[in-house]
C-alpha cells in the first residue's frame, strides 16, 4: 500500500468592518519538518497554487503525526477555513 501524500496551502478568512481577509497570510507559521526546500511559510504565502513541482506549498518529510501551525499575531473571529490541496 502506498503512503498518502497530502499537499496543502492555508487560507484562514476572517470577518473585519468592510470585507473578508486572508488572516494567515505572511504570519509566521512552522511545521514539524522540512522536505527539501518546501517551507512552512509556502503553506500561507498567499499562492494558492499547489504543484509542488514548482515548490508553491509547503511539505513535511514522511513521519508519523505532521503538523504545521501559523500563529495569527491575534485573536480574530473566524468565518471560514480554506485548505488547499
Amino acid at each position: 500500500m502506498s503512503p498518502l501524500i497530502v499537499y496543502t496551502t492555508l487560507s484562514v478568512v476572517v470577518t473585519s468592518t468592510t470585507a473578508l481577509y486572508d488572516a494567515a497570510r505572511f504570519k509566521p507559521s512552522q511545521q514539524s519538518s522540512t522536505l527539501e526546500d518546501l517551507y512552512a511559510y509556502l503553506g500561507n504565502d498567499g499562492d494558492n497554487n499547489d504543484n509542488v513541482y514548482n515548490k508553491h506549498c509547503q511539505h513535511t518529510e514522511n513521519q508519523y503525526a505532521p503538523w504545521w501551525i501559523v500563529d495569527l499575531l491575534g485573536q480574530f473571529e473566524i468565518e471560514q477555513i480554506r485548505l488547499t490541496n
